[in-house]
């Protein structure tokens, strides 16, 4: 016998392959697969399969849930985002204290708020590589393209973001646009290998927020980074 069910909860490849081996070890369970994209176990079993028998297996695992497989937008919307919980934060704290130092302005300026979301973003995300720079160039190099060719790039990289971050929201005005080029540079690098590795179904950390967090590569990554991009092709623009 054969069901689906949602799962809760989840946040990284780790939790996936917890409940997967904590299920599997059950000797009523035939199989269990469980899909962290997808938040999704598979579970095939000899006899009849009681969700709330699963629960209370999975609960003693971690903070996770299992729900009927029903198809419903809103939570499907809510699973996704709590999958990536630790990406949503960070983003969230970019985009609220970018609007906030547009506060004490009299007018809203859209130049001045993107080089302020770019520059928290690249301080914040540069900060999370830095913590373990050789465990970030380690997941960096399956999927970037640059940091497959030049030697070292990979470990220089977070500096390079450090230095954007603070050149961004100095606003130094004879080198942003050198800085927003190598923004742009680098993000179709790595927009490029992400959706590569995506198409390829592979199962890879996503190095933005270095090695510490546990957080797969996803289309929020790449929608991430294309806002990195349209904001720096912006700014040139504006520099032409």
């Amino acid at each position: 016998m054969q069901a689906i069910y949602k799962v809760e909860g989840m946040t990284c490849q780790g939790c996936a392959d917890n409940i997967q081996s904590g299920l599997n070890n059950q000797s009523f369970v035939t199989k269990a697969n469980v899909s962290l994209q997808e938040s999704k176990l598979t579970i095939e079993a000899d006899s009849g399969i009681d969700i709330n028998s699963l629960n209370s297996i999975v609960t003693t695992l971690g903070n996770y849930k299992l729900r009927p497989n029903t198809t419903n937008i809103f939570s499907e919307i809510i699973n996704y985002f709590t999958s990536k919980k630790p990406i949503v934060i960070a983003l969230s704290i970019v985009i609220l204290s970018s609007l906030a130092l547009q506060a004490s302005e009299e007018t809203f300026s859209l130049n001045k708020w993107f080089m302020s979301y770019m520059g928290i973003f690249f301080i914040i995300f540069s900060f999370l590589k830095l913590l373990n720079v050789s465990g970030f160039s380690m997941t960096f190099k399956k999927y970037d393209l640059i940091s497959k060719i030049i030697p070292g790039y990979a470990n220089s990289y977070p500096f390079i973001e450090l230095a954007l971050g603070i050149i961004f929201l100095t606003q130094t005005q004879s080198i942003l646009i050198y800085a927003n080029v190598l923004t742009l540079i680098f993000m179709i690098s790595q927009t490029i290998g992400i959706v590569r590795s995506l198409n390829k179904s592979e199962q890879i950390q996503c190095a933005c927020m270095g090695s510490a967090v546990d957080v797969p590569l996803s289309s929020l990554t790449v929608a991430e980074n294309i806002i990195m991009i349209a904001m720096a092709t912006y700014m040139i623009i504006q520099f032409l």
